[in-house]
């Protein structure tokens, strides 16, 4: 059992802390947010996240788990401290790494000896492990670069069945330390240096991203030719070589992490290569995905002004409350710029999405509410209760009969058999041209 420090009670700081402390360790979490502490030391955790407050809780009870915005008071016998901190997108595109360096302030100006092992978990600008290092050079403090891979929703699942440890460390022996840490979780670990470990994380993120994009390319070329783009996805899935994950057409990605990394990665190809062109069109697609909803509405009706739309889903996916760079509400606001009349549910994120909406879309408390009187209804996060509902009764509901499934998650032919119009990504009978054309025979 570790004495471990966690600087940073974001998403990845929480779950870490929950996690190790489930595995037996003693574990401190430092954050300056005095509110987020103590809401975290009552159980009370800021985020959805499936799983993790029951972890807490009994972490919490087990007495395995403390939370203070004391530097020296945290960092006191530490023989671990992971720094969990938030790398925000700077304007150029490159990872922001002020917060990260604050926190490396912090904890030379409070240390504890013997000296931790600096265990830095932040997305960070390739090259921070080396400058840390530099940084406690008087104070033989070493550092390893261990990058998180943890999908929101999926956290807690992801901490505990690891598909790989990263470890980038110049010292050997802090680096077996590291691992030793996470050794009953049986994962494979990959040793490297830290320049190598610290590129690794916004490489994986850059390449999930760019397999979203291609699917949704898949999808548009399959919509011209009469090709089913769910079936293409499925059967190049299925080599070893491709996966099936990510690999899925749709309204694109969002949230913090592969739009962060995507810029990062996009970032370095430019510096050190002089062409980004194949990440530039990665974001390029994703951002098109959003327009293309639009456009069918805008084919179909002419204008947006008086249409109301009802979307469900506000999240940028399922099993989170996170509404960052979120696809549903680029959507919600192009829709609103365009004069539509726009109501929004999502079964978990709705607290958030309150303050966000600021008066300028309804925010419903249930599917049914978002949707009475609607003439779109629009699928926009892949929350399973979605694809359960009641069409028959939706459709005494809605005033039109379109139905947009944004994620892929709905039984087209089944929607159309009750009398609605539907679109998806997937498919090839349910393209944007098809239904246009029968929006033009309709109205003819």
């Amino acid at each position: 059992m570790s004495s471990i420090t966690i600087v940073g009670a974001g998403h990845v700081g929480v779950i870490y802390a929950a996690g190790l402390a489930e595995m037996g360790h003693r574990v401190k979490v430092i954050d300056i947010d005095e509110t987020r502490i103590a809401r975290l030391r009552e159980g009370k955790i800021w985020f959805y996240e499936p799983g993790l407050p029951e972890l807490l809780d009994r972490n919490l009870h087990r007495r395995r788990i403390t939370f203070t915005s004391n530097y020296r008071a945290g960092l006191a016998k530490a023989q671990f401290v992971f720094v969990c901190v938030p790398t925000p997108t700077s304007p150029d595109g490159s990872l922001d790494d002020r917060f990260l360096r604050k926190a490396f302030e912090q904890i030379k100006a409070n240390l504890g000896r013997p000296a931790p092992i600096i265990v830095n978990k932040s997305t960070v600008p390739v090259g921070t492990s080396d400058d840390v290092a530099r940084l406690f050079t008087t104070s033989a403090m070493r550092v390893v670069s261990n990058p998180e891979f943890l999908a929101e929703g999926r956290g807690v699942e992801d901490f505990f069945h690891p598909t790989r440890i990263v470890i980038g460390s110049h010292d050997r022996v802090a680096a077996q330390a590291v691992a030793g840490l996470y050794a009953p979780l049986q994962a494979p670990v990959v040793f490297t240096d830290p320049v190598t470990s610290e590129f690794t994380k916004i490489a994986a993120n850059a390449f999930l991203a760019t397999k979203i994009s291609f699917a949704n390319v898949l999808s548009r070329i399959g919509e011209k030719l009469g090709a089913n783009g769910e079936d293409v996805s499925r059967a190049i899935s299925l080599d070893p070589r491709i996966g099936r994950g990510h690999l899925r057409a749709g309204l694109g990605y969002g949230g913090s992490c592969l739009p962060k990394d995507l810029a990062a990665m996009e970032t370095l190809a430019q510096k050190f290569t002089g062409s980004s062109e194949l990440f530039t069109a990665v974001a390029a697609v994703n951002r098109a995905q959003r327009t293309r909803i639009v456009d069918l509405l805008l084919a179909r009706f002419g204008s947006l002004a008086g249409i109301r739309i009802g979307i469900l889903g506000a999240a940028f996916k399922a099993n989170t409350d996170d509404l960052r760079d979120s696809p549903a509400l680029a959507l919600a606001r192009e829709l609103r710029d365009g004069d539509g009349d726009v109501a929004i549910y999502d079964p978990v994120a709705n607290g958030h999405l309150r303050a966000f909406a600021r008066g300028w879309m309804t925010v419903t408390r249930s599917a049914h509410t978002a949707i009475r009187g609607a003439d779109v209804l629009i699928v926009a996060t892949e929350w399973p209760e979605f694809a359960s509902l009641d069409f028959a009764r939706l459709r005494g509901l809605m005033r039109g009969n379109l139905v947009v499934d944004g994620r892929g998650i709905l039984d087209g032919e089944r929607i159309r058999a009750l009398g609605f119009d539907f679109f998806s990504f997937v498919g090839s009978s349910n393209s944007s041209e098809t239904l246009q054309h029968r929006t033009a025979v309709a109205t003819a």
